[in-house]
């Protein structure tokens, strides 16, 4: 009988058993799903007849049904969607981003014929609504040059309810230049827009007194303004009276007024808090307060430095308190 000289050593619990699943194939992997063939190579659709439309109307996209609907023979769509794919291999797209974007465009554009334009506001519920890619899906849209933004910036929003209750002659310079400031203008540069922001409303108040009065900026004189100057105080008088020369210079190069009401009116220093000295119980409640010597040294160093010209008797009892 041959004697046994080695021994094999297994850790327990390590051989799992084989778990249930799809079939492998013959290289012994798992089947993967099938992969959607490239789109065929495609280009812009060569423009033939068109009809114009006798009248606008705006399509309903959210109705779609793809087993009715869908035309996938249709050029525009076989260019976009061929566009699409170009564009989301050169950035890496995700495969279900390429798959919602495909099944956007199959909504979008299955019927779509030369002349026509896509509307953001007719194709964003239908998308949303799926829990389709937008944005991905304008972006195609508008390299292929069918796409229209009909969205109205919240620029011109917001301007819309600062300028609601102003007298309409003091509107339109108001307008005018609210939108040269955020915009630019062939010797001027845009501004930030919240400096437009902060610009109209600091005035608005003003304006809205105004609108009561007057029907024009023609109409304000310079006792309307230091009327309402003499209300403010500080920064805010500062500011207000920035503001409104920017206002009524531009009026005054526009042609709208003849006499600028805010010149000559001074808009002065900016006021600064002043400095009061320290009294002699609060410098002691600071000595007394610190007891580590590294606290010490920093207030000494704090007293030194932030000391006056003339107070050098009181730095020098206060540096030696607190370095003693």
């Amino acid at each position: 009988m041959e004697k046994v000289q080695h021994h094999q050593l297994f850790f327990t619990n390590l051989h799992r058993p084989r778990q249930p699943g799809p079939p492998r194939g013959k290289q012994g992997r798992r089947r993967r799903r099938p992969r959607h063939p490239d789109p065929a190579p495609a280009y812009r659709p060569v423009p033939g007849r068109l009809q114009p439309p006798l009248f606008k109307a705006r399509r309903d996209f959210t109705w779609f049904n793809r087993q009715e609907h869908a035309r996938l023979d249709n050029p525009w769509l076989a260019w976009a969607r061929h566009t699409a794919h170009g564009l989301g291999e050169a950035h890496g797209w995700p495969r279900h981003v390429r798959l919602d974007v495909g099944r956007a465009l199959v909504i979008v554009l299955s019927g779509h014929v030369n002349g026509e334009v896509v509307r953001h506001s007719e194709i964003f519920p239908a998308l949303r609504s799926r829990g389709l890619s937008v944005e991905r899906t304008l972006e195609i849209l508008d390299r292929i040059g069918v796409f229209q933004d009909d969205r109205t910036p919240s620029f011109e929003q917001w301007l819309k309810r600062k300028l609601d209750g102003i007298a309409s002659g003091i509107r339109r310079d108001v307008e005018h230049w609210a939108r040269l400031l955020h915009d630019g203008g062939p010797r001027s540069q845009p501004r930030d827009e919240n400096t437009v922001w902060n610009y109209l409303n600091r005035i608005r108040p003003v304006l809205l007194e105004w609108s009561a009065q007057h029907d024009h900026l023609r109409e304000v004189t310079r006792d309307d303004v230091l009327t309402e100057l003499d209300t403010l105080h500080g920064s805010q008088r500062r500011h207000t009276l920035i503001v409104l020369r920017s206002l009524f210079g531009r009026a005054k190069k526009s042609g709208t007024i003849f006499k600028n009401p805010t010149s000559r009116i001074r808009v002065g220093q900016h006021e600064y808090g002043i400095l009061q000295p320290l009294e002699p119980e609060h410098v002691n409640n600071s000595v007394a307060a610190v007891a580590k010597p590294a606290d010490r040294l920093v207030l000494a160093l704090a007293a030194v430095h932030a000391a006056r010209s003339g107070a050098s008797n009181s730095t020098t009892s206060t540096s030696a308190t607190a370095g003693s």
